[in-house]
């Protein structure tokens, strides 16, 4: 096991370096000409669009505020946005790290950014590990979740990494029956994202199929209603308990409990039933969201028999959820945590016989689609 994480480390680590190198290639034949292959520049790569915001939350916390408006809104062409769209566990994470005597906040997001991911692909392969009683597969798996499209975005300054690394290693927790460590990684987890409250019910019917009580979608009353169980259940509170904590200290500061729903609002987010997101506008970004994400809801929904109850609904959550909001905008983004995709491509792949040049292929079409991260387009928003 020693060899194959040392492998998924020393991936990790020169798949960073790609990018970097990537980076000064496409900035010198593009219009970019200010851009050096300096600290600075490597810097640049790397924080873009949301990763100012958290900036001004590791920096200065959160703005008390008295009109409603201040939140965000938007209204035609007028919007107003505001730090209190995002949760506070990533920014405060950041902080904590630049404390550190001669590390500076770049440095710190680079720390978070450079530990969380690769914890995160470790956390992955010992879930599949033993999850799927097979190291070569749980390696290759592996290899496919660094190298898939758009899964560059767990190296850049934003939450995916840390989120990820919080969500899986919840799931490996439960698995391995660590109730206690799961209670403790719900905290982070809930205050990431807005989902990681979501995330508990299929956490939680995953701890029931591990326990045997919930069995091809069948429940074992009995069982759920136990002694035991309820004990069990218990340790899934500190999610909602740390949440609701959350919520009061928004209504100190905002008069909202729930200001950082109102907030998305400057994003020009709104409430609608999930499929009418799709094509709302005509510009290529929107079209092309809408496109990759009904793919994915495809693959999603042709393979829901490779996984149990708890793993399908992890899916649709976090496919749907964003969905809600009335906008397809980040979706890739959104897309990349979901673990059992990737388990879904690494299962495809893994029957190849050039399943390595196929990895090869993803992470040139990762590339590509990193190329649009360096270039500013919105389809990397």
């Amino acid at each position: 096991m020693k060899k194959q994480i040392l492998i998924i480390i020393i991936a990790a680590l020169l798949i960073k370096l790609f990018y970097f190198g990537f980076a000064i290639v496409v900035y010198q034949y593009s219009d970019n000409r200010g851009f050096k292959p300096d600290y600075e520049g490597f810097i640049s790569t790397l924080k873009k669009n949301d990763a100012y915001w958290y900036t001004k939350i590791a920096i200065n916390g959160y703005p008390k505020i008295e009109n409603k408006d201040d939140l965000g809104y938007h209204d035609g062409k007028d919007f107003k946005q505001s730090v209190w769209a995002f949760f506070p566990a990533y920014p405060l994470t950041v902080r904590l790290f630049s404390k550190i005597p001669g590390i500076d906040l770049n440095i710190a997001f680079l720390l978070v950014s450079v530990l969380s991911s690769v914890l995160g692909f470790i956390a992955f392969y010992l879930f599949l590990k033993v999850y799927l009683n097979d190291k070569e597969k749980a390696l290759f798996y592996t290899i496919v979740l660094m190298t898939l499209p758009f899964h560059f975005y767990f190296s850049m300054f934003y939450t995916e990494a840390l989120f990820f690394f919080m969500m899986i290693s919840s799931f490996l927790a439960v698995f391995k029956k660590k109730y206690l460590i799961m209670s403790l990684v719900l905290i982070p987890l809930t205050l990431i994202r807005p989902n990681g409250i979501i995330l508990i019910m299929p956490l939680y019917l995953f701890m029931l199929e591990n326990e045997n009580l919930l069995k091809k979608y069948k429940f074992d009353w009995k069982g759920i209603f136990n002694k035991r169980n309820i004990n069990h259940s218990l340790y899934f509170l500190t999610g909602p308990v740390v949440f609701v904590i959350y919520g009061f200290y928004q209504q100190y500061m905002t008069n909202e409990f729930f200001a950082f729903s109102i907030a998305q609002q400057g994003w020009y987010r709104d409430f609608m039933f999930p499929l009418l997101s799709f094509f709302r506008q005509g510009d290529p970004a929107i079209q092309f969201n809408s496109v990759y994400t009904i793919f994915i809801i495809l693959v999603a929904a042709f393979s829901w028999k490779k996984f149990p109850l708890s793993l399908n609904m992890l899916i649709w959550i976090n496919l749907l959820l964003p969905l809600t909001s009335g906008s397809v905008m980040s979706m890739q983004r959104f897309i990349i945590v979901i673990f059992p995709i990737t388990m879904i491509f690494g299962g495809w792949l893994y029957k190849s016989n050039y399943r390595y040049a196929a990895v090869t292929g993803l992470f040139l079409l990762q590339l590509a689609t990193y190329y649009f991260w360096l270039t500013g387009h919105p389809i990397s928003y």
